[in-house]
């Protein structure tokens, strides 16, 4: 489903995207009659992915792309508004995962989730 840096990462359970508007300092309801005055400099998407179940390989795989020199990544993930695949540079939010099976050979986390935000 999307890909980190151009290598692909374990298809999410769960993906929440989110568009947000970024409006200059002149924005506002400073008219007399409370009119809202917006002025968007720039749009920005945010993209929350969670997975239910992931290997201790893929999660460290995940974590070190998310959380470790710098944490600006190369997204690739499907725009619900574009209607296809984009790229994008993004930079990375919290990360969280429970260590919930550590079995013999067997080591999984679960309720993994990490934010994409963009740049």
């Amino acid at each position: 489903m999307f890909k980190i840096n151009g290598i692909e990462m374990s298809s999410p359970t769960g993906c929440t995207w989110q568009l947000s508007d970024l409006s200059s300092d002149e924005s506002g309801r400073s008219t007399r009659d409370g009119s809202m005055l917006k002025d968007i400099i720039a749009q920005k998407r945010t993209l929350n992915f969670t997975w239910t179940m992931l290997s201790w390989v893929e999660a460290s795989k995940l974590a070190n792309f998310c959380k470790n020199k710098g944490a600006v990544v190369m997204l690739t993930y499907p725009d619900i508004m574009s209607g296809g695949y984009m790229t994008g540079r993004f930079y990375t939010g919290d990360m969280s995962a429970d260590y919930s099976l550590w079995i013999d050979e067997t080591q999984r986390v679960t309720n993994v989730s990490c934010s994409f935000i963009e740049m």
